[in-house]
């Protein structure tokens, strides 16, 4: 005995080919289902905020050819080698190659800042041997290289240093002009 009626599933042999067809048409439409479109729009509202947060908070990358040079690295005779600039609102700096310098094989030149009131060099990145390189910066080294220092350069094996300070010599030094 059953508490109510037997009901067919579709595909059950025992239905035939036109009562199957029937059930399905009347079987609750994931269109018509209200708990869909609610969760559904949750989903989307969710998605779209994301969007819209990612939008505002992209920001465009700063034009490095119109910030002001604060350092020029040098080699021992006083060429320029690298042109460093700053975009403190970016929290970027570029260094600009004036000067291809050969880099001897398996090491990579990196750039140190060496802030008046600090007792450790800062790292701040490996530089590129021709063209420009965008480094990032935190807000705190942004603002040390607005200030007194120097910068220097040293040869480092490939990678960069693994320490927080430099491993190999330095050969190359500027100084940082002021730039509030």
């Amino acid at each position: 005995m059953t508490d109510g009626p037997l009901v067919p599933r579709p595909g059950d042999p025992r239905l035939r080919a036109d009562e199957t067809s029937c059930l399905i048409a009347t079987m609750p439409n994931l269109w018509d289902n209200i708990f869909f479109w609610r969760r559904a729009t949750v989903v989307l509202a969710a998605l779209s905020l994301a969007l819209l947060v990612a939008a505002i908070v992209r920001h465009d990358p700063p034009e490095f050819s119109s910030m002001p040079i604060i350092a020029v690295v040098r080699d021992g005779e006083q060429r320029p080698i690298w042109a460093v600039r700053l975009a403190r609102a970016a929290h970027q700096i570029a260094a600009d190659s004036l000067h291809v310098q050969p880099v001897p094989a398996g090491h990579v030149y990196q750039l140190w800042l060496s802030a008046s009131d600090a007792a450790a060099p800062h790292q701040l990145g490996l530089l590129p041997q021709s063209g420009r390189k965008r480094i990032a910066v935190s807000p705190e080294i942004a603002r040390l290289l607005t200030g007194a220092g120097e910068l220097a350069v040293t040869l480092e094996p490939q990678g960069g240093s693994l320490g927080p300070a430099p491993s190999g010599p330095t050969v190359f030094r500027g100084t940082l002009e002021s730039s509030g």
